[in-house]
């Protein structure tokens, strides 16, 4: 018995542990008394799915026992906000960016239907017109008991996006703590979910933008969303408030 509960143990340190080969380049933890505004900004509102209910109140994006707070509340109407959600989201672009990396974010989350939590990366510059990248770590719909990882490029955008296949989706537990990482390398993408791998996106040769990523550093962005084509209605505002919770994020880079 002592043997097999070794094994597993060990099995389960190798299977989460992809760091081999990485150097840890920058740690945020959380653990101040309130967000660091060097490093990081409030998402204001805009007019995407994912940003149309942001609100630069302090009381949706906050520190609290060395965790990120972002949450998403039915607007009572006290802070001039006109619509009819209010959610909070961080960004650190122009403040914290990486190229060719491994970012590893530990995050839960609760379950409201029309809640959309995502932790995912954009470029940090300018880029070609007609240029696109992004990745997104974790996205997570209602009550799926999945996380989706995806990458988005022009190609996959405009082309295909199952020639190669640009998601995939990693078991998550529940209302609980799970590890998303994603690995930017010169060919190819890996993301996983808890340790397991969800998806390798290769560099395909000879398809126009179809691989744009290694040449850009990447920002993040932590966003809290209520509603959307994707995720669809709040059903129940009773369900409210809906809660993001980072514990850290981690940034490594190639040895």
């Amino acid at each position: 018995m002592k043997r097999l509960l070794l094994f597993t143990v060990l099995l389960a340190m190798v299977s989460c542990s992809h760091t081999e080969g990485w150097t840890l380049v920058w740690t945020e933890d959380f653990n101040g008394h309130a967000i660091d505004e060097t490093v990081w900004s409030r998402v204001e509102c805009g007019k995407s799915d994912w940003n149309n209910m942001m609100s630069l109140r302090p009381d949706l994006a906050f520190i609290e026992d060395g965790n990120l707070v972002l949450l998403g509340k039915l607007n009572d109407g006290t802070s001039g906000d006109t619509t009819a959600f209010v959610t909070g989201g961080l960004t650190s672009r122009g403040k914290k960016s990486f190229q060719l990396a491994k970012f590893e974010i530990r995050a839960k989350f609760n379950c409201v239907d029309g809640f959309w939590p995502a932790l995912w990366l954009m470029p940090d510059c300018q880029m070609p017109e007609g240029e696109y990248a992004e990745i997104d770590i974790m996205e997570h719909l209602n009550s799926d008991t999945f996380a989706y990882q995806t990458v988005h490029s022009r190609y996959s955008l405009d082309v295909s996006r199952t020639d190669p296949q640009n998601y995939g989706t990693g078991p998550i537990q529940k209302d609980d703590w799970n590890i998303y990482a994603a690995e930017v390398y010169q060919d190819s993408i890996c993301v996983y979910t808890n340790g397991a791998k969800v998806m390798t996106y290769p560099r395909v040769e000879g398809k126009e933008r179809q691989f744009p990523w290694p040449d850009y550093p990447f920002h993040f962005i932590l966003s809290n969303q209520l509603e959307g084509a994707w995720v669809g209605k709040v059903t129940d505002p009773g369900q409210l408030p809906s809660e993001l919770r980072v514990d850290w994020i981690k940034v490594y880079q190639w040895k």
